[in-house]
């Protein structure tokens, strides 16, 4: 009985220190979190707080699922597609997008997506997000 309480203690600081090891997801900035709508196509994109993204394309019946950072101190959109998704699987693509209070504007820096560079290069209206609590752009 003796010999099995230290190792307890040591089976117990192990778990305690694989848990203090993880990396801890910082929530993305609220400004790019909620739903957009592209204005040119209504193509739909979601950001959430767990930071994964979603696009829902009219011709597709999946989304585009990935996960994504923003920095909005340099407005660096960074995104990485999943490799389950329909298109693009683990493809980066990195964008300056500008922020205002309904609209977003996205630029492309580099993106090894061809397809979501097309879908993502252009203004979005804040259908809900950070500056509203319920829908004020009706899908």
């Amino acid at each position: 009985m003796f010999q099995a309480k230290p190792a307890l203690i040591v089976i117990s600081a192990l778990m305690l220190v694989g848990c203090l090891g993880r990396t801890k997801v910082e929530e993305p900035d609220a400004a790019v979190v909620g739903d957009w709508r592209a204005a040119a196509n209504g193509t739909m994109i979601t950001f959430s707080r767990s930071g994964l993204y979603s696009i829902a394309i009219k011709e597709q019946p999946r989304p585009v699922m990935g996960s994504f950072t923003f920095d909005p101190e340099e407005g660096t959109l960074v995104m990485q597609t999943r490799r389950e998704s329909p298109m693009c699987a683990d493809d980066i693509g990195q964008y300056k997008v500008r922020i205002g209070s309904m609209t977003m504007d996205v630029e492309l820096v580099r993106d090894t997506c061809a397809p979501r560079s097309k879908l993502m290069v252009t203004s979005f209206e804040r259908v809900k997000g950070a500056s509203s609590k319920l829908a004020v752009v009706e899908p």
